[in-house]
């Protein structure tokens, strides 16, 4: 890395990166000074090896042929064996092993090289531009860790659970509006984009999800043809969830008014509404598994997860008359939205509709009582209060509540919508991050759950294999000491030939021999059935185990990072436990045995905290570089289309 010229630390001044280049240009030529005594050294210890070996050869083979002294026939000589060219084969041997450690060298720092990240871009100081393509390089680098970094490792765990946490370029910055039926969400959609494309009522009123989009011509598509829409690659991931999704996804693409808020290269996500439906258990064609449904044909709170980790903001919106109250919000609160606080907005909508202040009360510490049982903090999200009926319009003077209060509120959340595009990188950035964090910390607990159960079993295969054998070398001293006899054949050593021999039993030495037999018969049924015993022990002790490993992961995790936890609790490490843990419990869900699993290098693991400490800073900085205008503002939402990029856009999708 050095001799690509990178700066690898963040610059606390100007000068930083000057200094930080100097020290590794003067580590890496001291490093170049120190080859030539390496191997000057190997080479002496290859030759004294050389050496010794020869001396060792030379008396080895003189004490061999002194020693090597036999008879080999009635009337042959004694032949004495010398080897005159000992020394000098070890001599060779010893040159061979000189040449072979010269050569180990070189090997091992290829190897060690390759392990190392081989970056195709620099990581450069930002503080004064030099950047000709900020977005181009941002795309760049993230895919290359993605693919050098995580897809390696997650490929070699049984189902992939990283697969659909990558991200996919090009993709148009988004917004997701979730919440119950009848929160308002159509609503306000409609409002924001000057026009009315959205069905509204009290009743559910959509079905599915649907992307709504700014553009120069109506147009509708349905879920098909959206999913190879080559502007929004990471479409296509959406097919995963099948035909009963597909049938329910469509996109709209709006002529809006000049005056509307929504501007151009954005996109709004309209979802169905939150309700609860009965759980249906049952086998039959329409559910072969038995799976759990909820009345949708596709798992909800998994679609509505893949959308929340890829929107810029999320807006969760609730009804006064039910403020949380759902389970199937809960479930998305507790799952699809796990990790993601930075992302999502709390909105109780719909505020005009309440009669006093008292109406009010009681409807905001409902919602903050029920986001406080699934939000496990101290500090529940700022719930914002707004209303939608006259979107344009003055505040009535005759209502009780201050809804000039409530309309400011409203321009805010509009403002953070027209944000979205602005932190769309950055929060790229973040999801990268999170991934990179979470991959890591899924190879610390799988690496040591697979060790536990490698020696768990090979210890219990070992402790199985001495009760077995135990039997057998018993069997065996007892036959060549004489105590046991075979068949009543007595083993008798003859003083001529010095061989082993049998003799013949008497008639008193073959009824006890019969005994014998029986004896032996039953000692072997024994054998069998201990075998088995032991077997069968050994397989359920390890089943156990297994079962065990799961319950266990908590203690896992805190005995891997006991390190983490001496000088601090530790919270954003248990925090992304709790998103981690059930992948794990998948994985160990799906092997027979977790020593199964492949290992984790840890080459790969400095790999990652390479990246979290050097490429993500750059990646920050990158971002920061999009964010801004030449004058160093951050640049406002434009509500004009480019020509040449709705040109381009409009020939792509």
């Amino acid at each position: 890395e050095p001799a690509q010229g990178i700066v690898l630390l963040a610059p606390a001044t100007p000068m930083a990166p000057l200094v930080q280049h100097e020290v590794e240009r003067k580590g890496l030529r001291h490093g170049r000074r120190l080859r030539v005594p390496l191997l000057a050294l190997v080479s002496v210890v290859a030759v004294a090896v050389s050496l010794d070996l020869a001396a060792f050869s030379r008396s080895g083979k003189a004490a061999s042929a002194a020693a090597t002294t036999a008879w080999v026939g009635k009337n042959m000589q004694p032949e004495l064996v010398v080897e005159q060219s000992g020394g000098l084969r070890g001599m060779a041997l010893g040159v061979l092993f000189a040449l072979l450690m010269m050569g180990c060298v070189p090997a091992w720092r290829a190897i060690r090289k390759a392990r190392e990240l081989q970056r195709p871009y620099q990581l450069q100081d930002l503080l004064h531009g030099g950047i000709a393509d900020p977005e181009a390089d941002l795309t760049k680098i993230i895919t290359f860790i993605q693919d050098q970094v995580i897809v390696p490792i997650d490929e070699r765990l049984p189902g992939r659970p990283f697969e659909y946490d990558l991200h996919s370029f090009p993709f148009v910055p988004m917004v997701l509006v979730i919440g119950n039926h009848s929160s308002g969400k159509s609503t306000f959609i409609n409002s924001l984009l000057g026009v009315s494309t959205q069905e509204t009522g009290v009743a559910p009123t959509d079905d599915g999800f649907t992307v709504l989009e700014r553009w120069q011509a109506d147009s509708t598509e349905d879920g098909p043809t959206v999913f190879g829409c080559p502007g929004n690659r990471p479409f296509r991931e959406l097919q995963r969830f099948g035909q009963a999704f597909s049938g329910h996804f469509r996109r709209k693409r709006k002529v809006l008014p000049d005056d509307a808020d929504m501007p151009f290269g954005l996109q709004i996500v309209d979802t169905p509404g939150m309700i609860d439906l009965p759980l249906t258990g049952s086998i039959d064609s329409d559910n072969p598994t038995g799976n759990q449904v909820r009345g949708r044909g596709y798992n909800f709170v998994d679609v509505v997860r893949w959308w929340a980790k890829r929107a810029d903001l999320i807006l969760l919106l609730f009804d006064p008359d039910k403020p949380g109250t759902t389970g199937e919000t809960l479930e998305v609160l507790t799952k699809s939205l796990a990790g993601l606080d930075h992302k999502f907005l709390v909105v109780l909508n719909k505020v005009d509709q309440l009669d006093n202040s008292m109406d009010f009360a009681r409807a905001y510490g409902t919602l903050g009582w029920a986001l406080s049982k699934v939000i496990r903090r101290k500090d529940i999200p700022q719930i914002y209060t707004m209303y939608n009926a006259g979107f344009d319009a003055q505040a009535s003077p005759e209502h009780k509540l201050p809804l000039e209060d409530f309309a400011k509120r409203r321009e805010e959340v509009i403002a953070e919508v027209c944000r979205a595009k602005e932190r769309h990188l950055d929060n790229v950035v973040t999801a990268l991050e999170e991934t990179l964090r979470q991959v890591w910390m899924t190879a610390m607990v799988l690496g040591a759950i697979r060790s536990k159960a490698a020696k768990r079993l090979i210890l219990t295969w070992l402790v199985a294999l001495a009760l077995m054998a135990a039997p057998i070398g018993v069997l065996g001293w007892l036959l060549a000491t004489g105590r046991l006899s075979l068949q009543g054949y007595t083993p008798v050593v003859t003083e001529v030939s010095h061989r082993l021999s049998w003799k013949a039993p008497t008639p008193t030495e073959a009824h006890s021999a019969d005994l014998t037999n029986m004896g032996m018969l039953g000692v072997s049924l024994a054998y069998a059935g201990m075998m088995f015993a032991v077997t069968a022990g050994c397989r359920e002790f390890l089943r156990q185990s297994r079962r065990l490993q799961k319950t266990t992961l908590d203690e896992t995790f805190e005995e891997v990072y006991a390190d983490y936890f001496i000088h601090n609790d530790g919270e954003d490490h248990r925090a992304r436990w709790m998103n981690v843990k059930p992948k794990i419990s998948s994985i160990l869900s799906s092997i027979i045995c977790a020593s199964s699993l492949k290992p984790f290098p840890s080459w790969e693991l400095v790999r990652i905290d390479a990246c979290l400490t050097k490429d993500v800073w750059h990646l920050r900085q990158l971002a920061r570089l999009l964010r801004l205008d030449a004058n160093g503002e951050v640049r406002p939402p434009t509500r004009r289309a480019p020509d040449k990029d709705m040109n381009r856009a409009s020939t792509m999708g």
